[in-house]
């Protein structure tokens, strides 16, 4: 006997192995019995997974990292990179960065030299590096590199080995600083008044005694 039962949508998901056989219930005419690489869409029908690009190695490889998925709203979603003492943000397809500059020139050397105008960077600073062209791109672009040296307020050095790299030739993005940044000092904490004297604590004894019964 052929019994044909309408699939009119796949809210359900994926259905479990003791129900391949029960076309009998209401569940089996909105399931999938397999779904791989799709997403279940909430109008009933389903959608492939979108695939993963490379937007940026780990800041430290070095240590063990884990990749958190945050959704914010139904529109605002990220992926918190979570290392040793540091978060990092990931949202639409690139990092989340506090600024970005232009980069007008980067030098051959076992540590790259970077030109940006009145940039601010200061020793130890983590860099992330996107959009310069040719074979300097490869070695530079989506990576996490650290301020080695400041050489003057618009040149300094990265842990990077640029040596055997063509010589620069150009990048995209970023917007040219035509002032130096503003800095803002931390607030000023005032210390304490002074010290506060110890709370004076009674263990019985005078007019508070309880003498229970007499």
């Amino acid at each position: 006997m052929t019994v044909r039962v309408p699939q009119v949508n796949f809210s359900k998901g994926e259905l479990a192995p003791e129900l391949y056989g029960r076309f009998d219930v209401d569940v089996w005419q909105s399931a999938l019995r397999k779904a791989r690489n799709v997403i279940v869409m909430k109008y009933g029908g389903v959608t492939k997974r979108p695939g993963t690009r490379l937007v940026g190695s780990v800041v430290n490889a070095g240590q063990p990292v884990r990749l958190i998925p945050f959704q914010f709203s139904l529109t605002q979603t990220y992926v918190l990179e979570m290392g040793q003492g540091y978060m990092v943000p990931t949202a639409l397809g690139g990092r989340v960065l506090q600024a970005e500059q232009a980069i007008t020139a980067i030098s051959n050397a076992t540590a790259a030299r970077l030109t940006i105008a009145f940039n601010g960077f200061s020793v130890g600073d983590p860099v992330y590096i996107d959009g310069v062209s040719g074979g300097m791109g490869a070695v530079l672009n989506y990576r996490t590199w650290t301020v080695t040296s400041v050489i003057d307020a618009n040149t300094f050095t990265i842990n990077a080995d640029t040596s055997a790299c063509a010589a620069f030739s150009g990048c995209t993005g970023g917007t040219a600083n035509a002032s130096p940044p503003i800095i803002v000092p931390p607030p000023t904490v005032p210390p304490p008044a002074g010290t506060v004297p110890a709370p004076v604590v009674s263990y019985g004894g005078g007019l508070g005694q309880n003498r229970g019964g007499d």
